[in-house]
């Protein structure tokens, strides 16, 4: 929790081995002639026609199937795609010849937050609702494990789930140092225009982006 830019690279799978890869080769062109080079490495993205993670995530809470697992006292960063979008326009029009910035939209919500959030404004009802706790939804997690590999079929819940759910993903961002950027956009102001865009007025004709 609270990596910097100048964290220590420590990638657990080729997805991130392989990133870290291509961002080594862009240095090394960079370093061979005058062109500009400002690397961005954003926390998980949402926004109005994402269908990633944090959409999933809300669309259970919408469709009243969530379960919070433990304290949600644990943090996500997260970047509103309005925000990023700004940032990027920042790095283009920016006259600094070499940066490497995460991208993270701050102040950190904790999960009861978050939960809290989405549940007043499409449910409108308060907290988080029925809480199961970790040590319980964990050893469910294993035998879902369990159940996955006798029948071969991909169930919604499994420990690693669990684990990723109930931990924390903080990161700091340096996005402020490069002239003086400040985001157009709070971070719960983001989530209000992406449930509203998303579940209380929908826009049917609007571009979908299905993401991991």
């Amino acid at each position: 929790p609270g990596t910097d830019e100048f964290g220590e690279i420590n990638p657990f799978n080729e997805y991130g081995k392989t990133k870290f890869d291509a961002e080594e080769k862009l240095r090394a062109w960079h370093s061979k002639g005058q062109n500009a080079l400002i690397i961005v490495r954003p926390t998980v993205i949402f926004g109005e026609g994402n269908r990633g993670n944090v959409f999933n995530l809300i669309n259970q809470i919408a469709s009243g199937k969530f379960l919070m697992i433990g304290s949600g006292e644990n943090k996500k960063s997260m970047a509103y795609i309005g925000n990023v979008v700004a940032f990027l326009e920042a790095c283009i029009r920016t006259d600094q010849k070499y940066g490497i910035f995460n991208y993270v939209d701050s102040p950190d919500l904790t999960m009861n937050e978050l939960v809290s959030q989405v549940r007043k404004k499409l449910r409108n009802v308060d907290g988080v609702g029925f809480r199961m706790p970790y040590l319980l939804g964990l050893l469910l997690g294993y035998i879902a494990d369990g159940a996955t590999k006798i029948s071969r079929k991909k169930l919604p819940l499994s420990s690693i789930r669990v684990r990723k759910f109930a931990s924390s993903t903080e990161f700091r961002s340096a996005s402020g140092s490069l002239d003086g950027f400040s985001p157009p956009f709070e971070l719960t102001e983001g989530i209000e225009r992406t449930l509203q865009s998303e579940f209380v007025s929908p826009e049917p004709n609007q571009t979908i982006f299905n993401t991991e």
